[in-house]
């Protein structure tokens, strides 16, 4: 049996290798990316990217839904590395489009009036834990229309007691890791421009 050291010795190439894969620069940042209100910085940062890369992966949503329990480390101003990509997201989930109307479509505004998670493409008042006139791109909220929401497979599962997505039309797998989405959306973009919009805010 090897002693620790020659195990030691055995391993150092390869975490020299992966240490170099890790700390590999993707893009930059001039800004913290927090989680915060009522603007929150590192949830649009999440949402935005993940539409962008469904969509050049051939897939689209109205809205995009996310947790802030799954983003487990900020992003500082500077650059920002693989190794901060699997910091904030080290989980292997997967982005799903999920097809939603009426009942689910309200439930989902619901549980965001109380729980204020990371969204895009929706802007929502919230008034006494209550949703005040959802705007979906724009445009009020039809409860009649078919509306599609990219989350992760997680989410989807019911994760965040998130049970209204199991009453959607229909599920597809994009097939795209979020991880992945992260680091290949600062591989294409370099330099991140983070929007600053309210998605979710408190109304007298």
């Amino acid at each position: 049996m090897k002693s620790n050291k020659e195990m030691d010795q055995l391993i150092q190439p390869y975490k020299k290798q992966l240490d170099a894969e890790m700390n590999k620069v993707i893009a930059s940042v001039s800004e913290d990316l927090v989680i915060s209100k009522p603007i929150n910085l590192l949830g649009n940062f999440l949402c935005d990217l993940s539409l962008d890369q469904a969509k050049k992966n051939g897939f689209d949503a109205d809205i995009v839904l996310m947790n802030n329990g799954g983003l487990r480390a900020s992003i500082y101003a500077g650059d920002i590395t693989q190794r901060n990509a699997f910091k904030l997201m080290p989980f292997d989930n997967m982005l799903v489009v999920v097809s939603m109307k009426g009942e689910a479509m309200k439930e989902m505004f619901d549980y965001l009036a109380k729980f204020e998670e990371p969204t895009s493409g929706l802007t929502m008042g919230i008034k006494n834990k209550k949703p005040i006139q959802p705007m979906i791109n724009g445009k009020k909220f039809d409860p009649n229309k078919v509306y599609t929401v990219l989350t992760s497979d997680y989410l989807y599962h019911g994760g965040d007691q998130m049970f209204f997505f199991q009453k959607g039309l229909k599920m597809e797998k994009t097939g795209l890791l979020m991880r992945e989405a992260i680091i290949q959306y600062c591989l294409d973009k370099k330099v991140i421009n983070v929007a600053h919009n309210k998605r979710l805010y408190q109304t007298k």
